[in-house]
């Protein structure tokens, strides 16, 4: 294969040494090509996120940009300084990547809300797909099931889960916060809060899940059944449908629930017995693995852990004020969602292209398949986030895995690995051969 050059535009080109680099195959140098090689030396603009001073942000970054003339909408801009007042490491095109919940159109429901993230919000999104979804007390999600997975995390409160699965075992279980709950596609289901209600994130492994014939209600599935059918197929008088809802009423109140044993009578009553996996997983309750590099923890979950969640495998991340979830990939895309806290990353692509944005409380991010990336804390409180990942192919059982830059660099010759960064071999020495998961900020 003949090698070449592909040289960008002469605008372009004389931007910067950062801007000079050239995509091009690989080949072999020699030293006087290494010796020859441009730095990067030493910069004026470290990077960090511009600071207004308490002004209103602007679109100026040192000597580049103009203030706005006309009005801007300060709030979001104020949110997303990174998108206004890109840093300098930023370049080329990678599109949107992050999605705010608070953008999202909200269902309003008697007894709750739901809104949702979905391929059309977030079109890089194409694998997962997400709902914020709140109960109040005693509340039900009515009775459905799905033609994709669904994963949950409880943000607050006590979820009472059921579910059958397609040999006759039954379920039932209670979810807490910080628990979660998995359901194999087709597994019909119900959810219903506790005394204090409840709010849960919800995945699906499907980015389309709006689509027709993802969804399936048990009221809907009634009202459009003929009569003379379902009386003949349950044994009852066609009156009893009488007062069977016409339109599905998604999320409905009720002013109370039984206890645990009294509701787990259908499961001991069951001739089949329970579903051998759990359909709920208390990650509360698992001991954090304290990340290597003293910057936080980390409960990892996949099928080995929960066996009910075979396509969907997750991490949940605790970093430190300061602290740096440390730069990696994976060999698929990632999926994931900002519990509480402030973060910052930057997605690169490969080819002299990066993006850098901000991330708050409700919003999602898609990192693609292979992307480098990082997160930081730059808020003042810890920062907590959930990663998902999905196999490359719908239904693919998935474990969770990583890659780590430090760890990658460290376990090669430090010769090598010092040519390549020209730097000294001692530095590389340094590195940990340890994944270090989270970072702890420098003093």
């Amino acid at each position: 294969m003949q090698e070449h050059e592909v040289p960008l535009p002469r605008s372009e080109a004389a931007k910067s040494v950062l801007h000079n680099r050239v995509a091009r195959h690989i080949r072999p140098e020699t030293w006087s090509d290494i010796r020859r090689r441009q730095t990067l030396g030493p910069v004026t603009d470290l990077g960090g996120i511009t600071d207004f001073k308490g002004k209103d942000p602007e679109p100026v970054r040192g000597e580049k940009g103009l203030p706005f003339l006309g009005e801007s909408n300060t709030a979001i801009d104020k949110q997303n300084i990174d998108y206004l007042s890109p840093p300098a490491t930023d370049n080329g095109v990678i599109p949107n990547l992050k999605w705010s919940f608070s953008l999202s159109k909200t269902r309003l429901l008697k007894g709750g809300w739901v809104r949702e993230q979905v391929v059309t919000d977030l079109p890089v999104s194409k694998d997962v797909a997400a709902a914020e979804q709140r109960l109040a007390p005693y509340a039900i999600r009515q009775l459905h099931w799905h033609r994709v997975a669904e994963w949950a995390f409880v943000i607050k409160g006590t979820v009472r889960i059921t579910g059958s699965d397609e040999d006759g075992k039954n379920y039932v279980g209670e979810a807490s916060a910080g628990d979660l709950w998995s359901f194999p596609t087709g597994i019909p289901h119900s959810l219903q809060a506790g005394p204090e209600g409840a709010q849960y994130l919800l995945v699906f492994d499907d980015g389309n899940f709006d689509a027709s014939g993802t969804t399936f209600m048990l009221d809907d599935w009634v009202a459009h059944t003929p009569r003379d059918v379902l009386a003949e197929n349950f044994g009852w008088n066609q009156s009893a449908f009488d007062t069977v809802p016409a339109q599905d009423q998604y999320i409905f109140k009720t002013p109370e629930w039984p206890s645990l044993e009294e509701a787990k009578a259908v499961v001991e009553q069951n001739p089949a017995g329970e579903v051998e996996s759990p359909y709920v997983y208390a990650l509360s309750k698992q001991e954090p693995t304290q990340a290597p590099g003293g910057g936080g923890w980390v409960k990892i979950t996949d099928y080995r852990q929960f066996p009910a969640s075979p396509t969907l495998a997750s991490a949940y991340v605790h970093v430190e004020k300061g602290g740096l979830r440390e730069l990696h990939w994976h060999a698929g895309a990632e999926w994931g969602y900002i519990v509480k806290g402030k973060g910052r990353a930057t997605a690169f692509a490969g080819g002299a292209t990066a993006r850098t944005f901000e991330l708050q409380a409700g919003d999602s991010w898609v990192f693609p398949t292979n992307f480098g990336h990082y997160i930081q804390n730059v808020g003042d409180e810890p920062l907590e986030f959930i990663e998902i990942f999905r196999g490359s192919n719908f239904g693919d059982k998935i474990k969770f895995t990583d890659f780590s830059l430090t760890q990658w660099l460290s376990l090669t010759p430090p010769e090598v690995a010092a040519q390549s960064l020209n730097v000294s071999v001692s530095l590389i020495k340094e590195l940990k051969k340890e994944k270090q998961v989270v970072v702890a900020a420098r003093r």
